[in-house]
């Protein structure tokens, strides 16, 4: 942590609480809304902010490390059997659901090899202030580019949603893309856009800004790791 200045660690975990916010907001309005799409996104989201936040800055940090590593663990297995299960309907194909799983992967893994953080550890919390080792820098840069080309692509395709909803949707998949300004959970069902603020939440360049910022941030503490 020497060479990154500490603000930088600050900024990171503030940016990752506002992507927890907005997931958990998200996932509340969509299941108000009986719209569950992506909801094991947001739901994922949420917990990988939260997390991140405390490894960015171990005051922020709470909850026992196992708990977490249990979560990470399950999501992992989750996002493996949803790409296996979206190859066997259509094909072989680069799933959305297997940077998901990458994701949680590497959640994982910055829980076996703590980064060194900022702030002070309140004693029994998940906070990885102390590194007994590192992780391979070769599996940490494979990770990080995997990230950061989700980010890139994210932002170039004009599949606006992908991120929240996965490649291969049914409907929404084979119309394409959903018309500019609808989100793909209101093109799945034909609804049309009803305003405020269950409109806005739900927008498909948010849901993607979301992801971005997570997988950007994820790339920097990987990169941190070593």
């Amino acid at each position: 942590m020497a060479m990154t200045p500490s603000w930088l660690y600050y900024l990171c975990g503030a940016l990752m609480l506002v992507v927890a916010a907005y997931c958990l907001v998200s996932l509340v309005v969509e299941l108000a809304a009986h719209r569950p799409s992506g909801w094991d996104i947001d739901l994922t989201h949420t917990f990988m902010g939260v997390s991140m936040a405390g490894q960015a800055v171990a005051r922020w940090a709470f909850g026992p490390r196992v708990v977490w590593e249990v979560i990470f663990a399950t999501l992992l297995i989750w996002f493996l059997a949803r790409t296996v299960r979206s190859m066997q309907r259509y094909g072989p194909h680069l799933s959305h659901f297997m940077v998901h799983a990458a994701m949680s992967l590497a959640m994982l893994l910055m829980y076996w090899f703590p980064v060194q953080t900022v702030g002070t550890s309140p004693a029994g919390s998940m906070s990885l202030l102390t590194k007994a080792s590192k992780l391979d820098p070769g599996l940490a840069f494979v990770l990080a580019s995997i990230f950061l080309s989700s980010a890139m692509f994210t932002l170039a395709s004009a599949n606006k949603g992908r991120s929240h909803h996965g490649t291969h949707v049914p409907t929404y998949a084979m119309s394409g893309a959903a018309r500019p300004g609808t989100s793909p959970r209101r093109a799945e069902r034909g609804l049309i856009p009803a305003g405020g603020i269950p409109e806005f939440v739900g927008a498909p360049w948010l849901e993607d800004a979301s992801h971005v910022v997570l997988c950007v941030l994820m790339a920097f503490l990987l990169f941190a790791m070593n």
